[in-house]
């Protein structure tokens, strides 16, 4: 990109107008963003109350389901102008490098095909019609049932990984909502992107989708949040502990009784290999390390640590050098985005700390990039699970039995996500067991972890059931 480009971060029924705007400054991208009101905010989520009940509310459940098909299509074709343009900008917003969005943008998405959204909502509704009408149950016929999905939903989105906002603007499509999106001034420009996408394969979804932005918690922007999580039906939010807890409680405090609130804070994963696994140790190593190159560590589903079982043809530490050599080579074809300077005085200090251990005759080893703090692999005995600073920073410790793995994230319960596990088939039930018990709500095979399937219980919810209000209709 030679010169600067201008962009709107922004969605808007064509009947709501703006007349003062901001701007949010990317190196040569420059990002324009409406200054919303209470007022104006108000005037938009009248729009989409109408438009839901006029042109969202009666289309079919096949019928949103191709819409949402179609769409995803059009973002898997390279030469699609909406995916030209979120591969040329991304890269400035994000910081992940070109390859990285790319690769991100596929893998986000490709899930999201006819096919599998029909499984996803058979699974989570018994059956897609449910979302048009009362159908009956198979086991009780007297008894028949209805989905209705929230009127409007307002999502606020986290601005971490890319893409990731296109599951949210889905499952609540799916649900026949009218959707605001708060977007984030992290990355405040795919939604608008995907919605503008949609309203070109749908044009009536033009007055039921919206994607704007405001500072949240913000003394200047209460009204605006007064009116947002006010008049919504459901809210649902993305981000940090503290985001998620402060949504949670503005929700709460302002909303009707009737509203509703999902959350998706801070969330940790790890993996777990077995013995077995390191008989083909450049494999596994291989596969590991996609897991914690993708994103660059940023999402809920990147591995902090690798356990890996003594007693097989390689010693763990063994596995903790390959893993460095799969590493580095990813760098080549899958190279980490850019850091500030904090960023990498803390990994500095990281890696630094394991070698002045390792110094001092500690069990411990430290594999790192050649130049700066590009990747590093900190292989030690202790098997306590430590948060890793990201941006391709892991640990990797042995364990006698993967089972002992369990007693140690006790603590860590409640921001448990996702396990990759490496073990042979005779293991894998009994250990997805112990691991569902333990607290993780997402158990995958290692070198899979950040390529979930659709619909994927994120934090143990469901993609589209938890949106819902179930109706009974009890025929006589």
């Amino acid at each position: 990109m030679k010169d600067g480009l201008t962009l709107d971060g922004f969605f808007l029924p064509p009947t709501i107008k703006i007349s003062t705007f901001s701007n949010l400054t990317f190196g040569p991208v420059e990002i324009r963003l409406p200054v919303m009101t209470a007022t104006s905010v108000s005037d938009l989520i009248n729009q989409l109350l109408a438009a839901q009940e006029r042109h969202l509310g009666k289309l079919s459940m096949e019928t949103l389901v191709n819409i949402v098909d179609a769409t995803v299509a059009r973002w898997l074709n390279p030469q699609d102008r909406f995916r030209q343009m979120a591969e040329e900008t991304l890269p400035h917003i994000t910081g992940f490098s070109p390859p990285m969005i790319r690769l991100g943008l596929t893998r986000m998405l490709e899930v999201y095909r006819k096919d599998a959204l029909m499984k996803i909502l058979a699974e989570d509704l018994g059956d897609i019609n449910r979302l048009d009408r009362f159908q009956p149950s198979q086991e009780n016929p007297s008894r028949w049932s209805r989905a209705v999905g929230p009127r409007i939903t307002t999502s606020v989105l986290s601005g971490n990984v890319p893409a990731l906002g296109a599951a949210e603007l889905i499952a609540t499509l799916l649900v026949k909502s009218a959707s605001l999106c708060k977007v984030s001034s992290a990355e405040p420009l795919f939604a608008p992107l995907f919605i503008q996408s949609l309203v070109q394969v749908e044009p009536r979804l033009a007055h039921c989708l919206a994607a704007v932005g405001w500072t949240g918690g913000s003394p200047s922007t209460a009204s605006v949040e007064e009116i947002a999580f006010g008049r919504t039906e459901l809210v649902t939010a993305t981000g940090s502990d503290e985001a998620v807890k402060a949504i949670r409680s503005a929700t709460m405090r302002i909303g009707s009784t009737r509203a509703r609130f999902i959350g998706y804070g801070h969330r940790v994963s790890l993996s777990l290999i077995g013995r077995e696994a390191l008989d083909d140790l450049r494999n596994i190593a291989r596969n590991a390390a996609l897991d914690v190159a993708m994103y660059d560590q940023q999402g809920c589903l990147s591995p902090h640590v690798v356990y890996v079982e003594t007693g097989g043809t390689h010693f763990p530490r063994q596995f903790a050098k390959s893993l460095g050599q799969e590493l580095a080579r990813a760098e080549v074809n899958l190279p980490r985005g850019s850091i500030d300077t904090s960023t990498s005085a803390r990994l500095h200090q990281i890696r630094s700390v394991a070698e002045i251990r390792q110094a001092d005759g500690e069990d411990v080893i430290v594999f790192g990039s050649e130049t700066g703090t590009l990747w590093t692999v900190i292989y030690e005995s202790d098997p306590d699970f430590v948060l890793s600073p990201l941006y391709r920073t892991v640990r990797v410790k042995p364990i006698d039995d993967l089972m002992h793995v369990l007693p140690l994230l006790d603590i860590w319960r409640p921001y448990l996500q996702a396990a990759g596990i490496a073990v042979p088939t005779s293991r894998e039930i009994p250990l997805a067991e112990a691991l569902a018990e333990a607290g993780f709500n997402r158990i995958s095979p290692v070198g899979r972890m950040q390529e979930p399937l659709a619909g994927w219980s994120q934090d143990g919810r469901r993609f589209i059931a938890d949106r819902v209000r179930w109706v009974d209709l009890e025929r006589s």
